[in-house]
Parts: structure tokens; sequence; C-alpha cells
């Protein structure tokens, strides 16, 4: 019996030394970031944090009235990121937690000065992961941080958290993670295209009034760290075409300007040739897309579907990469190709200062359209029928 007694003692004090979990937090005692927005603005970082509220991000089966869930907006200012965040953390009323941060915005100020010190900050620190989305802007932060989601959804399905799925029904400007966003910035033959979400207060109404929604209408072009320019939307009708990774795209087929059917291209095989016989970098590109009918407004043949897609979409590369030129920027990083499959030749051209893209440097565009079917109806499906029926 003496012996249970010191047992039981000696097991009462060694629970004396375990930590447990006096350091416990719930989990409605934290404040949970989704997304972070960075600002340069007289001569301070301006640093924004979107917070949403844990009871409006799962499904709710209760029968109350459907209103779009708000956003929180903080804001925190300082001669470092640091420092900015401590400001924004100072009247924090609970405890702050960054590991779900999905979205991170660059406005056009901070591309401008460099985004080098920001990649530091968020590299070191552990609990920002490396998946979340990047975009910039020219938009005020805290209007794109605030509530932009549709009633009855929860405030994470938005173009800002979840821009993937959008994309795959419309694929014009990919957006980009960070782990990729970082691969290409420090890839001295890369020109890192990010996305420039804005709002876009003309297409969706509600209880008869317009609402601002989310929109990508054109990209940031960064090279070597520095930030080249903004191009907009109409100066990048090629760039889906020099993208193996657009899942569907759309393009109108015209005659004399007039449009006689929709085509849905699903599949982009894209291989690009560099030519390094001459003083400067030459390319050669071809292009296979896969395609289908979408929409027939006149019988017009399948050939001249194929060949009508064929010519715009080389048109529409030719377009994009002259914008580029003009501009002093290689849109479709075709440096890139060369660095990789050429690394002597790329390193040559790089010591004589001589990888700058000309409008000769593409050379030739060779595009094949395999156009895979119609659909569920038949080609000639727009023409009405005899009604004597057909000819004896």
């Amino acid at each position: 019996m003496k012996c249970m007694r010191i047992a039981s003692a000696m097991l009462l004090l060694a629970t004396t030394l375990l930590s447990g979990c006096w350091d416990q937090k719930s989990i409605q005692d934290l404040r949970y970031l989704s997304a972070i927005g960075i600002d340069y603005v007289n001569n301070e970082y301006v640093l924004y944090a979107q917070s949403t509220d844990l009871s409006t991000v799962a499904k709710q089966e209760s029968s109350t009235t459907l209103q779009a869930p708000p956003a929180t907006i903080s804001i925190g200012k300082g001669k470092t990121l640091q420092s900015a965040f401590d400001n924004l953390q100072k009247n924090a009323q609970v405890p702050v937690f960054l590991g779900f941060v999905s979205s991170l915005v660059f406005h056009e100020r901070l591309l401008q000065k460099g985004v080098t010190t920001s990649h530091d900050i968020m590299n070191r620190y552990g609990l920002i992961r490396y998946t979340k989305w990047v975009f910039g802007t020219r938009e005020p932060i805290d209007k794109v941080l605030s509530a932009h989601s549709l009633v009855g959804f929860s405030p994470l399905d938005s173009l800002l958290h979840q821009p993937r799925d959008v994309y795959e029904q419309r694929s014009f400007i990919e957006p980009i993670q960070f782990f990729r966003f970082i691969s290409n910035y420090w890839e001295p033959s890369n020109t890192v295209l990010l996305p420039n979400i804005t709002l876009y207060e003309r297409s969706w109404k509600e209880n008869n009034r317009y609402i601002s929604r989310l929109s990508i209408d054109g990209i940031h072009a960064i090279h070597r760290g520095n930030w080249q320019r903004y191009f907009p939307n109409r100066d990048l009708m090629g760039i889906r075409w020099m993208n193996s990774d657009t899942k569907f795209a759309g393009l109108i087929v015209r005659q004399n300007n007039i449009p006689k059917a929709t085509m849905r291209i699903e599949h982009v095989k894209l291989d690009i040739t560099p030519i390094t016989t001459g003083d400067h970098p030459r390319y050669q590109v071809n292009v296979r897309l896969k395609g289908f009918v979408r929409e027939m407004m006149s019988t017009v043949t399948p050939a001249f579907v194929r060949k009508n897609s064929e010519e715009q979409v080389a048109e529409q590369i030719r377009g994009t990469f002259l914008k580029g030129v003009k501009a002093g920027v290689d849109l479709y990083s075709l440096e890139e190709s060369l660095f990789k499959k050429d690394y002597q030749a790329w390193r040559k051209y790089e010591i004589r200062k001589r990888n700058k893209l000309t409008p000769d440097s593409l050379t030739q565009i060779q595009v094949h359209m395999y156009l895979s079917d119609s659909g569920k109806m038949k080609m000639d499906s727009v023409k009405y029928p005899d009604p004597l029926g057909p000819n004896e």
C-alpha cells in the first residue's frame, strides 16, 4: 500500500512538469487575415489586411435574409514593411493569424519602386504560404479588398481568392500563384506577367442598382526585378495562343468583318524555336490548336472556319508581339526559350547586349487549327430547309 502511495505521488509530481496547452487559443479568439495589399505612398509602406468572419465562410442553413457578407480592412503604415505590420497590429483587439492568407495585391506604385523587399518579409515569415494568388492593381487597395462576393456566397468565393475557376471558363490572362511568381521573377530571361485586378461597376445589378465586381483588365510586365509597364487587355489578344495553359478561349470567325461563327479553343500546344545565326536572336513559333464551333450565324464551310481561325490567331500573336516590342517588353518571354535551349548562345548575346527584341525578331508564325466538332448541331443548321424537300 505504501508503494502505491509513493507511485501516485510521483505521478502527480510529474504532471507539474508538463506544459500542456496553457497557451492554446480558441478559434473564435483569433482574427484571420485572408488577403494582404501593399502600397508605397509618400516614402512609406502602406499595408492593408482583409479579414473575414468565419461564420460567413461556411454555408448557413438558416432562413435568414441573404446579404453580401462584409469584409474588414485594417491599415498600417511604416518606413519598412515590418514597421507597417507592427502599426497595423497596434490597434488589433485580438491576435492576428496569417496562416490563411490566400491573396496578395501589389499597387502599381510599389511595383514601380520594386517588390524585392516584400519578397524578403513574405519568404522569412513561415505562416504565409507560397500558394497564395498575386495581383497588381491601379485602384485604391482598400476598395479592392472590400467585399465583392456574391449574395449568399462566402467572401472567399471571389476572383481575388479563387481566380482559377473563372480562368478555366474564360481563358485570357492567367492568374499566377506566389511560388510561380517568385520563380519567374528571379529568372533573368523571363518576363513576369502579373494580372491587374480592378473594379468594374457597370455589369452587375442588385435591387436595380449597379454593384462593383472585381475584374482582370490587363497585366504588369516585370523583367529582372524592374516594372516595365502596364498593358490593357486590348493589347494582349495574342497572349492566349502563346500559353500552353489556355483552357477555354473564344474566337469570332469573320468574313468581310461580319461575324459568321464563334469558336472555342480547348487545347494549345506551343513550340518556340530560337535561331542564333545572326547578330540578334530570332524566333519561329509553331502553334497547334484544338477547337470546336460554339455558334453559327450563317452557313460557312469547315475549311473556311479553319483557315480564318488560323489567320486570326497568327495576326493576334504578331499584333501583341509588336505592342511589346514598341514598349521594349518581351511579352511572350521568347528570350526564355533561348536561355533554356541554348544557354551558351544566350550568354553570348547577353554579353554583347543584343538580346533585345526588334520587329524582325519573330520571323515565322505557323498556326494549325484542328476542328474537332460543331457541337450537337451540324454546320449548316442555320439554313432554313426547303419546304419542298430535297430535289429528286
